[in-house]
């Protein structure tokens, strides 16, 4: 009986002990570790919180670094070392603005705290979105007009296809509106619903692309002008841009494997180092290995370099011929980086890129 009354006191004699053991030095205690703000506005400004903490250890408490995650930041925190018993924060802001919806971030604390020397602290809640204002909706402005965009993007088009892109519009103005376009592309069909617009009213220009329209390949670019009551100001231009392929969709098996087949002998050519103003000249081989004729339809050389297509655009099979490819050095410094593309009629490679 009494050995085991021994133990017990011994056992709880070592409990002790390792506790007081574990206050000694700095300890951080903080009075809660997660703050939800619940719901915020988006248009409020900061949402802010100090986290406060006390030593509750016997020695000076120093906090080494705070670490917030992305969207939170902490722009103070008490930066003078804490004496046992005394209190300290790690202030907390979280920015709502463009940031609509629940969140959930974290600050890592790092101290000199003998037992847990990095604590996790949390904030969360959830942004109320700001009411959307006409400039939100329709953020570009032309004249008494304001746009949600202006311009028309077709990518990856093909000469087959017809396709419709939409802008939208808002008459902000006091006054009725009447709009027209003008110099519209050949191969662009627009309609402006509705043409005349009331004050505060809003409306849309439809403009149809039509693929086999457009005589040309690769990056396309236009331009429309939108008349307003009459009147047409530089300003007042609404971009046209397409990346255009061929199509080869309506081709048959057979055509398909009877197509021309076009193969370059190296798809890259290294300047090596010129002097500021010397011109060089490289000459890309390329040859029909498909099983009728080849058509170079285009060629084009990015800004400071130029190509010239081959002598003869349609090519047998079994014939070779040769992209040129002149860059001029004059007015350039430093490494350039420059690309031909050539554009035929191979359903598998209709568009090579040369550097």
């Amino acid at each position: 009986m009494l050995q085991r009354c021994f133990t017990i006191i011994s056992a709880l004699i070592i409990s002790i002990s390792a506790l007081n053991a574990q206050q000694q030095g700095p300890h951080i205690a903080f009075d809660k570790v997660l703050h939800d703000y619940g719901k915020i506005n988006e248009n409020d400004g900061l949402a802010k919180y100090n986290f406060e903490f006390t030593n509750t250890g016997s020695a000076p408490l120093i906090i080494n670094e705070v670490k917030p995650t992305c969207g939170c930041t902490s722009s103070d925190y008490t930066k003078q070392p804490v004496n046992p018993g005394e209190k300290g924060f790690i202030s907390a802001e979280y920015n709502p603005k463009n940031r609509p919806g629940p969140f959930n971030k974290t600050i890592r604390v790092i101290t000199n705290s003998v037992d847990n020397p990095n604590v996790l602290l949390r904030i969360k809640g959830d942004v109320n979105p700001k009411p959307r204002s006409i400039e939100d909706d329709y953020p570009r402005e032309m004249g008494p007009l304001r746009f949600d965009n202006t311009q028309f993007a077709y990518m990856n088009i093909t000469t087959g296809e017809k396709r419709m892109s939409t802008l939208k519009f808002a008459n902000t103005s006091d006054k009725e509106l009447t709009l027209e376009m003008e110099r519209v592309p050949s191969y662009i069909d627009v309609v402006i619903k509705p043409s005349t617009v009331k004050p505060g009213e809003t409306g849309e220009i439809h403009a149809t692309f039509f693929g086999d329209k457009v005589n040309e390949l690769g990056y396309v670019r236009g331009r429309m002008s939108l008349k307003i009551n009459g009147d047409i100001n530089p300003r007042n231009n609404i971009a046209v841009t397409a990346m255009v392929k061929e199509d080869f969709s309506q081709l048959t098996p057979e055509e398909l494997a009877n197509a021309p087949k076009i193969v370059f002998d190296n798809l890259k050519f290294n300047f090596e180092t010129l002097t500021e103003g010397e011109s060089i000249t490289h000459e890309f081989k390329f040859t029909n290995q498909g099983k009728s004729d080849l058509i170079i339809r285009k060629v084009h050389a990015s800004c400071g370099c130029t190509a010239v297509a081959p002598p003869k655009t349609a090519i047998k099979p079994g014939e070779s011929s040769v992209i040129k490819a002149t860059f001029n050095s004059r007015g350039k410094h430093g490494r350039q980086h420059k690309t031909i593309r050539v554009y035929a009629n191979d359903p598998e490679n209709s568009e090579t890129t040369l550097l």
